[in-house]
């Protein structure tokens, strides 16, 4: 699935913006612009008329926006919080920051990075940020006066350091600085994470610049050094920004600081294609920290967002919502289709059920038809079976046991070969035996009777009924044997 993120950097007397697309496959740069702001005292809003530039240059429909603003808006207070949950690390961080900052608590956005301090159970060390509130509104009217929703707005530098720290090896400790032309802002990170932010005024242009800025950085990492009771060693320092004037400055402070330093180049560190307008050069001291914006975004890099949660929900909503409709369409249908499939099955086997039932009533009332009052013709005929099992095996007055096997045989071995005898019908109870059956003649009924009156089980033998069959070719006949 492909995704557009655009990162804009603001800075103090600029704005960058790098438009990136990405997919499963790879991340390439699909356009980039810098736009000066005009210090003309007609534009009342410069970084407007900026903005409007930028829009004009990069297409942003559909795409995520992820803003940087300058670092001399915030806040830095390193603070010992005694808690290990970030929900109550947030609740108290106003708290403790009153005292230390020159604004009400009340307008201050806070966020907070977590030191993730080795060997505390009790306690945790933060790098607490602020920025006020009246501050940072301009910049989302502004943004939203150009139909720009930013999903996070971070301060500048933050994303190029943490997207460092990210790719460096456990344990390596690093230094970067973002030096552009009114401010200078200073990351010490360790161990992947950032443990330090310091910004401070560039110095003005000339030969004192890398000096100035070099003093500055020994003095960071000295009290960095004694603050964290560790011994901070960066192989080298990272440098980028517009404030990277002169081919001689990264040797000039190189040499101030006795430590190697390189200047930062993402999109060639990263192996990412460029694209847009041949015209177009890509400067890296410009717009490295709004693709580390977009790629902070996009590799889901954990960093400071004082625009979460702000209309939030409204946002997902809006941006969602034609997804969002998809969806409960598509739901709404399923649901249907289940319900719909639950009463035809409900259905299905209340139908079958009742055909059961009528199956079992007929067959109760077939086997016995002297049952007049039917209830629950299962049941009844579960106790019927039970009352016909027992009497499978009964007793004579005489407490002589008669099995019904033995009645068949007796019958079976009592008539004549020579007589055609077929039997329809016997019924077999404790005190008689019913017989039906059919013969050839008249004759073979008496005989068959006078055979049967031999049998010393038998007491008695009653002709019931005789007559032809339709055919006229049989007799019928049933008889009752006493036992």
């Amino acid at each position: 699935m492909s995704r557009k993120v655009l990162g804009i950097d603001i800075r103090k007397e600029s704005v960058s913006a790098v438009l990136v697309k990405t997919s499963l496959r790879e991340s390439r740069v699909a356009a980039h612009a810098h736009v000066t702001l005009s210090d003309s005292v007609e534009d009342e809003n410069p970084f407007k008329t900026a903005l409007e530039t930028l829009r004009a240059e990069i297409d942003t429909e559909g795409c995520d926006c992820v803003v940087s603003i300058s670092a001399d808006h915030f806040s830095y207070r390193i603070l010992q919080i005694p808690f290990k949950d970030s929900k109550k690390i947030k609740m108290v961080l106003p708290f403790e920051l009153e005292p230390t900052v020159p604004y009400p608590v009340e307008d201050l956005i806070i966020d907070f990075i977590d030191l993730e301090s080795a060997g505390h159970n009790d306690h945790t060390d933060v790098i607490a940020v602020a920025v006020p509130n009246s501050q940072l509104t301009p910049y989302i009217r502004t943004l939203g006066a150009i139909k720009i929703d930013p999903t996070m707005i971070t301060l500048s530098g933050l994303p190029a350091a943490l997207c460092l720290a990210n790719q460096a090896e456990a344990g390596k400790d690093q230094l970067f600085l973002k030096v552009d032309k009114a401010l200078s802002t200073l990351f010490i990170a360790s161990n992947g994470g950032i443990k330090l932010i310091r910004s401070f005024p560039t110095p003005v242009t000339g030969d004192a610049r890398a000096g100035s800025l070099g003093a500055f950085v020994r003095r960071t990492v000295s009290a960095f050094g004694e603050l964290s009771q560790s011994e901070y060693q960066p192989p080298d320092m990272v440098v980028t920004g517009s404030g990277l004037n002169g081919a001689n400055f990264d040797a000039d402070v190189s040499r101030f600081l006795d430590l190697p330093v390189k200047r930062l180049n993402f999109a060639d560190h990263l192996s990412i294609p460029i694209e847009g307008e041949p015209n177009k050069l890509w400067d890296p001291a410009l717009m490295d920290n709004a693709l580390a914006l977009a790629l902070m975004e996009i590799e889901g890099i954990r960093g400071l967002n004082f625009h979460k949660g702000r209309f939030a929900a409204k946002k997902i909503i809006a941006k969602y919502k034609k997804y969002i409709i998809k969806t409960g369409i598509l739901a709404a249908s399923v649901l249907a289709l289940l319900l719909f499939n639950v009463i035809a099955e409900s259905y299905t086997l209340n139908r079958q059920i009742d055909r059961f039932n009528r199956q079992i009533t007929g067959i109760f009332k077939e086997t016995f038809p002297d049952v007049k009052r039917i209830v629950d013709p299962f049941q009844q005929m579960q106790i019927k079976v039970q009352e016909v099992k027992k009497s499978a095996v009964f007793q004579t007055a005489t407490t002589s046991q008669i099995l019904s096997i033995d009645i068949l045989d007796n019958i079976s071995k009592s008539i004549a070969e020579s007589i055609t005898v077929d039997i329809t019908r016997m019924v077999i109870s404790p005190d008689n035996v019913i017989i039906s059956g059919t013969t050839g003649t008249f004759e073979a009924v008496d005989d068959i009777k006078s055979k049967l009156e031999k049998i010393d089980a038998f007491k008695k033998v009653t002709i019931n009924s005789t007559n032809k069959d339709r055919s006229g070719k049989e007799i019928r006949f049933q008889m009752k044997v006493a036992l």
